[in-house]
């Protein structure tokens, strides 16, 4: 009441202060930032593990399951979903709204690290992405022609993929359903057993023959010239003509033990399109999904 009897009193005043009002509310309204793209999506951070040969219950089992301790103590993570494929997998973890993409991602990286002394010896290093949803491909090529898919595979790379990587405001290019060059070592294992040799033994000859290290530094006067060692393979052939070892003098190469192929790598991905509809296909060992929600405190799995 002492508000309407002071209005009433003083008339000046009380329309001073109704225009005072109205000013602020005017000038306010048109400094009011509006967002037309609020921001509504989740930070969401991806892991993705390799482990070459093992199967998806040993990917989960190995990888994904110390992977999977160490970042669900992360703050803010709202579900961790895993998809185990033959040889890798895929740990998808989203967080609240309020966390920021950049921390989120900070802290993952920090538990991936702190998990990898866990993880099996013949794993390869985690790769960690952040997702944006505003990268989500655009336009989508189909290649195709009379040649074969290696060839097609090579000109996609060569002369399609690396020219749309130059266009300016182009984020990345992914390639699907190709299939590159691949050398194949076919092993015969009645000649590895009768030379008393094993896989391990050709794999570690590989290994030791086809390198490119340095080899130090030679001074000459007033030049010093870094000197490095080709070992490097340039051709199918050479592959056969590596030493597995001796055996009674006789020196015992791959070649006498295996056939190699210059070939293009297995089959995993295809690509086709049917008029304006395009497919793609993955085959293997069905994966593994697991999938974990942290503020219900739910674990699912699905085989």
């Amino acid at each position: 009441m002492k508000l309407a009897e002071t209005c009433v009193k003083y008339p000046v005043f009380t329309v001073m202060l109704i225009a005072f009002l109205v000013t602020l509310g005017v000038f306010s309204y048109r400094g009011l930032a509006v967002d037309l793209f609020p921001k509504a999506d989740p930070a969401t951070v991806n892991v993705e593990v390799r482990l070459p040969g093992a199967t998806p219950e040993e990917v989960v089992t190995g990888v994904v399951l110390p992977l999977e301790d160490a970042i669900s103590s992360v703050s803010g993570i709202d579900e961790i979903s895993v998809y185990s494929f033959e040889g890798f997998a895929y740990i998808t973890c989203t967080f609240v709204l309020e966390r920021d993409i950049e921390g989120a991602a900070q802290d993952i990286r920090e538990k991936v690290a702190g998990a990898i002394d866990r993880l099996p010896r013949d794993t390869l290093p985690p790769i960690i992405t952040k997702q944006d949803p505003q990268s989500d491909p655009i336009m989508t090529l189909l290649v195709s022609g009379p040649m074969s898919r290696r060839e097609l595979t090579e000109i996609a790379d060569k002369q399609v993929r690396r020219v749309v990587q130059t266009v300016d405001g182009v984020g990345s290019v992914e390639l699907n359903g190709g299939q590159e060059r691949q050398i194949r070592v076919l092993l015969d294992a009645q000649k590895l057993t009768a030379h008393n040799f094993t896989v391990l033994d050709v794999r570690e000859a590989l290994q030791r023959e086809n390198i490119e290290a340095p080899g130090g530094r030679m001074i000459t006067g007033p030049q010093e010239l870094g000197l490095r060692t080709l070992g490097r393979v340039t051709s199918a052939e050479q592959f056969g003509e590596i030493v597995l070892g001796t055996r009674g003098g006789t020196p015992v190469r791959i070649r006498d033990v295996a056939r190699v192929e210059d070939g293009a790598q297995e089959l995993r991905t295809w690509s086709e399109g049917h008029g304006g509809t395009r497919r793609r296909g993955h085959s293997g060992s069905p994966p593994i999904r697991r999938q974990h929600r942290t503020r219900c405190g739910r674990r699912e799995e699905q085989a």
